[in-house]
């Protein structure tokens, strides 16, 4: 089944007038790795996406577009402790405890707290 990243995939490449073959090979993994992330059988990575804004000089609105349909893909998420302080591994560990119990609402104090700008 196609997902909404694949769905924005096949667009930029209709409108560079390109087959899958081509845009794998731009991207520099092979045709059938491609198919698989259109396709929800593999998961893009975040060096995935870096390399599509790269190649195809994708706008910052359209960036916006492409990470939403990255989210909405993905269904793990993995974050590399090893390198944090003892703070910022206390919250991700508790974040990760207490993430299937949190509520709608709990879901969106944390959402606005985190993207709230200084």
């Amino acid at each position: 089944m196609l997902t909404d990243l694949g769905k924005e995939l096949r667009r930029i490449r209709i409108n560079n007038d390109e087959i899958l073959k081509n845009m794998a090979a731009k991207l520099e993994i092979t045709p059938a790795y491609l198919s698989a992330i259109e396709n929800g059988k593999r998961e893009p990575t975040k060096k995935f996406m870096d390399t599509l804004f790269k190649v195809y000089n994708v706008p910052c609105e359209e960036q916006k577009n492409l990470i939403q349909a990255f989210h909405s893909t993905i269904e793990n998420v993995s974050i590399n402790l090893s390198n944090q302080s003892q703070n910022r591994k206390d919250l991700g560990l508790v974040f990760a405890r207490k993430f299937d119990g949190l509520s709608d609402d709990q879901i969106k104090k944390l959402i606005k707290i985190l993207n709230k700008e200084d």
